[in-house]
C-alpha cells in the first residue's frame, strides 16, 4: 500500500533521514554550484516567515494593501450605522454596570481603533456588552467608578496574558448548554432590574429575588415613567419588525428597503432622541416638578463634556461610604473571583461572536483574545470599564455590508464627536426610555431555541443548562458560571472514565470456532481503566468459558498510558491464572510499544494479532501467520495452548460466511 503523509503533529514525522546527506547549496555530485542561489532562497524564506508571523499579530498588514475606495465607502456606511447603535447601547450598558451613563461612551471607542490593527474578523465590533456590564455591577455596586476602571485594567492584563501564551482553549471547556443557561439567567436578571427603572424606582442589587421582593414591596409607581417606558418598548419592537410589517410595500418598491432597514437599525437612537426632545420641551426646569425621572449622565450628576484626559488606572481607591482608602492588594483580595470570571466570560463571549460570523474562515482565538486584552488595557487609562465583542452590533455591522475592520474608524470617530459636542444633551434622557432600550436588547438573549433540540438529541445536557440558569438567578452571576464550569468539567471527566464498549459473540469464518469479541470505542487512559478492566473481567466470566478465548479489539484505542497498560497486565495475569485466554487485536504501533514495555514480565501470557486472517488462524489452530515477538518469547505459550485447545479434525471451509468483521 502506498501512502502519502499530508499532516502530522508528531515530532518523529517531521524529520527524515536522506539516503545521501547534502549541505545547503551543494549539488548531489558534490559540486559547490548554486551556493549563492541557495542562500538567497533561504533569506527569502526567512523574510516570508517573519512577515507571516507579523501579519498574524497585525492582520492589518494583510488586508490594507488591497484596500480600495469601494471598500472605504462600504466601511463608512457600516461604521456610521454601528455608531448610531453603539451610542444608546453604551449609555444603557453603563447604567446596567451601575455607572454614570457617560462611562458607557468612554468604553465604546477604544475597541473600534484597536480592532483595526489587531482584529482578524471584519465584522467584529468591541465595546460594552450586557454580560460584562452586569458582571461589573456585581463587583462594583455602590462603589466609586474607580473600582470598575480597576477591574478593566486587571481584566486587560489577564486577557493579554491568555492571548500571548495562547490559552484561548480554556474557553472550550465551557459547554454550549452552560453558556445558554448563564446567558438566559443574566438576561432574566437584567430584565428584572430594568423593570425597577421603568417604574422610577432605585434598587441596588443584581440578584433576581431581592429585585422581585423590591418590586412587590414598592407601592408607589411613577405613572409617567411607566407610561413612557411602555410606549418606548412598543415603538422599539415595532421598528425592529418594520421590514417584516412593510414587506408587501417593499415588494412593490424595493428601493425603499435600505431606508427602512436603516430606520429599523437606528431604532434605539431614534427613541432616545425623541424622548430627550420631549423632556426638553414639556418638562419644567424645576427638578421637583418634572414628569419624568432623568438619568445622571456624569459623576454625582455633573456633566463633563469632551474626551477624558488619559490617566493611569487607580492603584488605591478612596471609598466615600466608609471614608477608607483601599490599597491595591486589598482590592485584589476583595475582588478575587472577578479576576477569573470577568476575563473568562469576556474571552468566551468574544470568541463565540467571532466564530458565529467567521463562516468557513478559521478564527485565531489567541489573536482575538489579544485584541480585547489590549482594548481593556488601553481603555482603563481613559476611564473605561471592561468590554468585549458585541453580538448585536456585530450583526448590524455584518448586515451593513462592512468590508474590513476599518469600519471601526468611523464608529469610533462618531463616539468621540458625541462626547465632544453632544454630552450636554444627554442630560435630558429619561430613565424609562433607557430602560426600554435595555429591555428590548436583552429580552432576545434568552435562549429558548436550544431547549427543543436538546430534548430531541441529548436530554442529559438539559441538566447543566437548568442548573446554571437557576444558580445564576438565585445565588449570583459568578456562582452561576462557576457552577456551570464545574458541571461541564465533571461531565467531561465522567465520559472519559466511562467509555462505551460492546461484547459480541463471534465465530471464525472458515471453521466456525466461537470466541468473545470486546470492542472499546475510545482511548484507554487511567480514569477509565478500573471500570474497563472490571467490565471485561465480568463479561468474560458471564459470556465465555475456559475453552472460548476473549478478543479485545483495540482498533479505536489510539492512545493509552502507563497506568492503563499496567492494569491490563494485571487483568491478563489474573485471567491466565484462572485458565482464561485473552487476545489483543489490532493494536496501534504506539500502543503496542507501551504495552510491550509494561508486559515484559508477563510475556508468556501476552499475544496479539494485527489482521483478521492472523486472528482466525490463531483461533482455528493454524498459527503460520501469527505475529509474536520471537526474541522475548511473547505469545508462544498462549499460542501453543490455544492451538491444542482449538485443534479440530474439520477441514477449513474455502467459502467465507458470517464473519463478524465484515
Amino acid at each position: 500500500m502506498k501512502t502519502t503523509l499530508l499532516h502530522s503533529n508528531s515530532a518523529s514525522s517531521l524529520t527524515s533521514v536522506p539516503s545521501r546527506p547534502q549541505l545547503p547549496g551543494v549539488s548531489s555530485n558534490g559540486d559547490l554550484e548554486g551556493i549563492g542561489k541557495s542562500e538567497s532562497k533561504n533569506n527569502c524564506c526567512q523574510k516570508a516567515f517573519r512577515r507571516k508571523n507579523l501579519e498574524r499579530v497585525l492582520p492589518v498588514m494583510k488586508w490594507l494593501p488591497q484596500y480600495n475606495p469601494k471598500k472605504a465607502v462600504a466601511d463608512l456606511i457600516a461604521g456610521v450605522t454601528v455608531g448610531f447603535t453603539i451610542l444608546p447601547q453604551g449609555l444603557a450598558y453603563a447604567t446596567i454596570a451601575g455607572l454614570p451613563p457617560i462611562y458607557g461612551l468612554y468604553s465604546s471607542y477604544v475597541g473600534c481603533f484597536v480592532y483595526i490593527l489587531f482584529g482578524s474578523t471584519k465584522e467584529i465590533t468591541i465595546g460594552p456588552t450586557a454580560i460584562q456590564s452586569v458582571l461589573t455591577y456585581k463587583y462594583t455596586a455602590g462603589k466609586p467608578p474607580e473600582y470598575a476602571i480597576f477591574l478593566a485594567a486587571v481584566t486587560g492584563l489577564v486577557t493579554m496574558f491568555m492571548g500571548v501564551f495562547r490559552l484561548g482553549f480554556i474557553a472550550n471547556f465551557i459547554s454550549r448548554p452552560v453558556i445558554s443557561g448563564f446567558t438566559s439567567g443574566v438576561s432574566v436578571t437584567i430584565l428584572a432590574s430594568q423593570c425597577t427603572q421603568l417604574f422610577g424606582w432605585d434598587l441596588e442589587t443584581e440578584q433576581f429575588f431581592p429585585i422581585l421582593r423590591g418590586l412587590v414591596e414598592q407601592r408607589v409607581i411613577k405613572h409617567w415613567d411607566a407610561i413612557l417606558g411602555a410606549i418606548c418598548i412598543v415603538f422599539i419592537l415595532i421598528l425592529q419588525k418594520l421590514q417584516l410589517l412593510l414587506s408587501p410595500i417593499l415588494r412593490e418598491r424595493p428601493h425603499l428597503d435600505k431606508g427602512i432597514w436603516f430606520f429599523s437599525t437606528a431604532r434605539s437612537a431614534m427613541v432616545l432622541i425623541a424622548c430627550s426632545i420631549l423632556c426638553y420641551v414639556i418638562d419644567p426646569p424645576n427638578p421637583k416638578d418634572r414628569l419624568f425621572t432623568l438619568i445622571q449622565i456624569g459623576d454625582n450628576g455633573n456633566i463633563t463634556s469632551g474626551i477624558p484626559f488619559p490617566k493611569p488606572p487607580p492603584m488605591s481607591i478612596f471609598d466615600p461610604r466608609t471614608n477608607v482608602t483601599h490599597s491595591f492588594t486589598e482590592i485584589l483580595k476583595d475582588e478575587a473571583s472577578a479576576l477569573i470570571v470577568l476575563p473568562l466570560l469576556g474571552v468566551l463571549g468574544h470568541i463565540t461572536v467571532a466564530k458565529a460570523f467567521a463562516g468557513t474562515k478559521r478564527v485565531d482565538n489567541s489573536q482575538e483574545i489579544l485584541c480585547i486584552g489590549i482594548t481593556n488595557s488601553i481603555s482603563c487609562f481613559l476611564s473605561g470599564f471592561a468590554v468585549g465583542g458585541s453580538f448585536s452590533r456585530t450583526t448590524v455591522n455584518a448586515f451593513s455590508g462592512v468590508e474590513s475592520p476599518m469600519g471601526g474608524l468611523y464608529t469610533g470617530l462618531l463616539v468621540l464627536l458625541s462626547l465632544q459636542f453632544l454630552t450636554q444633551y444627554f442630560y435630558f434622557i429619561p430613565k424609562a426610555s433607557l430602560a426600554a432600550v435595555i429591555i428590548c436588547s436583552v429580552i432576545f438573549m434568552i435562549d429558548w431555541d436550544i431547549i427543543l433540540p436538546l430534548w430531541r438529541s441529548k436530554r442529559t445536557d438539559l441538566i447543566p443548562l437548568t442548573v446554571t440558569f437557576v444558580v445564576t438567578i438565585l445565588v449570583g452571576l459568578d456562582f452561576g458560571i462557576l457552577t456551570g464550569l464545574v458541571i461541564s468539567t465533571l461531565n467531561l471527566l465522567y465520559n472519559a472514565a466511562r467509555p462505551r464498549f460492546k461484547v459480541l459473540e463471534a465465530e471464525t469464518s472458515h471453521v466456525g470456532n466461537k470466541f468473545i469479541l470486546i470492542v472499546l470505542d475510545r482511548s484507554l487512559t487511567f480514569p477509565s481503566v478500573d471500570y474497563i478492566t472490571y467490565e471485561i473481567n465480568k463479561s468474560v466470566m458471564r459470556f465465555g468459558n475456559k475453552s472460548t478465548p476473549a478478543v479485545i479489539d483495540c482498533h479505536h484505542i489510539q492512545y493509552t498510558d502507563f497506568t492503563a497498560a499496567e492494569a491490563m497486565k494485571s487483568l491478563l495475569e489474573s485471567m491466565a491464572d484462572q485458565g482464561y485466554h485473552l487476545i489483543f487485536y489490532r493494536l496501534t504501533r504506539s500502543m503496542l510499544q507501551i504495552v510491550k514495555g509494561v508486559m515484559h514480565d508477563a510475556a508468556s501470557h501476552f499475544v496479539h494479532c494485527d489482521t483478521e486472517a492472523d486472528l482466525e488462524a490463531l483461533i482455528d489452530g493454524s498459527l503460520t501467520r501469527v505475529r509474536t515477538t520471537e526474541e522475548s518469547g511473547i505469545g508462544r505459550s498462549i499460542a501453543a495452548s490455544l492451538k491444542s485447545l482449538m485443534k479440530t479434525d474439520r477441514e477449513p471451509r474455502i467459502k467465507r460466511r458470517g464473519s463478524v468483521f465484515e
